[in-house]
């Protein structure tokens, strides 16, 4: 009985998927929004043609839709892991949990970029950006050791 229920288990890793699906359609869904009002903001708002605040937004833009596929790949691979298999290209076939958070760390690196990206734009405080930046750096450092190690 124990063991039955267990491999009923795969339905415990269904609602996880489903739930990454939903969250990764609604970002879509939310990015298409800003886009739509930052295009409406710059035809109908002239204080809004400020080259820092339509880098700013536009970089907002990037960074929701790239959330929006992180979730997507962590809603198939959680799918591909413990239900079942997907059609889906060879690149985004995942076969145990390593390749998953391989993936999870590359975007982690690509969002802290797009993040730091952002904060440049909005530069402010030099110190601050400064400290982002040593911040973002050891977390990119510890990702590669990581996976460097991992790898020997």
């Amino acid at each position: 009985m124990i063991r039955k229920l267990l491999e009923l288990g795969q339905a415990i890793a269904f609602l996880p998927a489903i739930s990454l699906f939903l969250g990764a359609t609604f970002l879509a869904l939310y990015g298409v929004y800003i886009l739509l009002e930052t295009i409406y903001s710059v035809v109908f708002k002239p204080e809004v043609r400020d080259p820092a605040v339509l880098s700013t937004k536009f970089i907002s833009v990037m960074d929701i839709h790239l959330l929006s596929i992180v979730l997507y790949i962590f809603s198939v691979g959680l799918y591909e892991l413990f239900v079942g298999k997907l059609n889906v290209p060879d690149w985004l076939r995942i076969t145990n949990i390593d390749q998953l958070k391989a993936k999870l760390a590359s975007v982690i690196v690509l969002i802290l970029a797009i993040t730091f990206t952002k904060k440049i734009v909005e530069w402010k405080d030099p110190l601050d950006t400064f400290l982002f930046a040593l911040a973002i750096a050891a977390i990119v450092a510890v990702l590669i050791f990581y996976y460097k190690v991992k790898e020997e």
